[in-house]
């Protein structure tokens, strides 16, 4: 009878005894205690993670990115990604704030119960903040028969807020005591008011000139922002002259409207405006805005139908304060 004998090489020999090793080392770490105070499999590990998304506050929710999320009980600061996803890691579990913020955003504050819990998973939502897009303060100066003049100060701001929780919009102002809610143009989409003298308390519109006004809003959940503010430049108290035609006289029916150089020191232009002399129902007919200020006259290229008829003309500065000639009438045969 023939053996056959396998001669195992030194070589094979030391590969076989690393596996045989390697098989032993596995068996014992795993049935070794999990000591270390970082591995999850350790019953004593009091380490969790707090995990999550920042989105916007409306529908459809979207990922905010580059939000700050900050736990503070242990000083840990994370920023969310492109999607608005963060992971705090390896948090001592212990009940805390997450407080989250975003610059254009509202600070949010979340209280942290961990209950048990290795791993929080939370859905932030943070709300947008109002933005001031513009605001207009002007003043108007209206030159009329009796009284002599009436003052006016117009207040009109464009306000975003992609949540769309705005309840009001307030103009304030503590030196005057004032605080008025603007009211919704829905077709200019602006928030707006219009002040007399007596209701800002005062006897002289130039009294406001160079004040704050500040815009406050209010959304629904009782917050309050003051978005911002702007000042009165100027009051055109001086008369503007109109000359002609005037004392119903009677003209054809394309007139030359004339009038006296109006003589300032601040950039303006006129606004020549013509109206039906109907004192129940008085329409306005003709309005030429951006006459340079170095004219006298404005020639009518609209064709007036017989009638009677009252001009007047405004001077309008760079900040769009006016002021308004007395009216001055007419006849088209």
């Amino acid at each position: 009878m023939i053996r056959f004998f396998k001669i195992i090489t030194s070589n094979e020999n030391k590969i076989i005894l690393i596996l045989q090793l390697t098989i032993i080392i596995c068996f014992i770490s795993c049935n070794a205690p999990r000591d270390n105070p970082l591995d999850p499999g350790n019953p004593l590990n009091d380490l969790g993670t707090i995990q999550g998304f920042v989105q916007t506050f409306s529908l459809p929710f979207t990922g905010i990115s580059d939000a700050t999320v900050y736990w503070a009980n242990a000083n840990n600061l994370v920023k969310s990604d492109a999607n608005g996803k963060f992971i705090l890691n390896n948090i001592p579990m212990k009940n805390g704030s997450l407080i989250i913020q975003k610059l254009g955003y509202k600070t949010d504050t979340v209280k942290v119960d961990w209950s048990g819990l290795k791993i929080i998973n939370l859905q932030i939502n943070l709300n947008s903040l109002p933005t001031l897009d513009s605001v207009l303060i002007n003043t108007v100066v209206i030159n009329q028969y009796n009284p002599d003049q009436t003052f006016q100060l117009n207040i009109l701001a464009k306000i975003s807020d992609r949540d769309n929780d705005l309840d009001s919009v307030k103009v304030v102002n503590d030196q005057l005591s004032l605080n008025k809610k603007l009211i919704y143009d829905i077709s200019l989409g602006s928030f707006e008011i219009s002040l007399s003298t007596n209701n800002m308390n005062i006897s002289d519109l130039e009294e406001v000139i160079g004040l704050d006004f500040n815009i406050i809003v209010y959304d629904r959940f009782k917050n309050v922002y003051n978005i911002g503010s702007n000042k009165v430049t100027r009051v055109i108290k001086t008369p503007i002259v109109v000359q002609s035609p005037a004392n119903s006289e009677v003209v054809n029916s394309n007139p030359i409207l004339i009038w006296q150089r109006f003589r300032s020191g601040y950039p303006f232009t006129y606004t020549a405006e013509v109206y039906t002399n109907d004192f129940a129902n008085s329409q306005l007919v003709v309005s030429q805005k951006n006459i340079s200020s170095d004219s006298t006259s404005y020639f009518v290229k609209n064709t007036l139908q017989p009638g009677d008829y009252y001009w007047v003309l405004w001077v309008v500065d760079q900040f769009q304060n006016k002021a308004r000639s007395k009216p001055a009438t007419f006849t088209v045969n």
